[in-house]
């Protein structure tokens, strides 16, 4: 296998980032790469991989086998390594990042809330939908995870809230 050098610098983001895992095991453990690194993306620190809706929120098959290449030289990074970008303002971005994931995120398998933010900021971005629908599409993606509607809402809700402070859903669209 030829690990290319975006491997590399996704293992020095990851280190970066709380809760992040190079394993590439479960279901779970793709699902939070794809998160954390869309979400990465969200706050203008551009990492190269390009997003599509899928399943579960945004995709992207690039990362994905960044990912599984990652898990193959993992032993490669440092620890201690940490991301530390040539600009200032992109290293701020970033740090901005891994503050709201750390704020968003109790742990590792604490996945919903990030699914919900990326999620819904996908669809801010690539869509003219109202919130209500685009709260009502997030929802119904996840309806088949063992999470009442309620708790779903209030979550969505929330997580808007908390994009929109961020400045990453624009005030037209609150």
């Amino acid at each position: 296998m030829i690990i290319r050098p975006s491997a590399v610098n996704l293992g020095y983001i990851l280190r970066s980032i709380p809760h992040s895992s190079f394993k590439m095991d479960t279901f779970n453990d793709r699902l939070r790469l794809q998160k954390l690194v869309y979400m990465v993306e969200a706050f203008g620190v551009y990492l190269g991989y390009d997003y599509s809706w899928y399943l579960r929120g945004p995709y992207c098959t690039s990362l994905a086998r960044a990912g599984f290449e990652l898990e193959q030289i993992d032993y490669k990074i440092p620890d201690l390594a940490r991301a530390k970008f040539m600009y200032p303002e992109v290293q701020k971005k970033f740090n901005r990042a891994i503050k709201f994931i750390a704020a968003i995120m109790n742990g590792p398998d604490d996945l919903t809330r990030l699914e919900i933010a990326s999620s819904l900021h996908l669809l801010v971005a690539t869509t003219d939908m109202k919130k209500k629908d685009i709260i009502g599409r997030v929802i119904s993606k996840m309806s088949c995870l063992d999470i009442g509607s309620d708790f779903l809402v209030r979550s969505c809700e929330d997580m808007w809230n908390k994009l929109c402070k961020e400045g990453l859903i624009p005030d037209e669209r609150r």
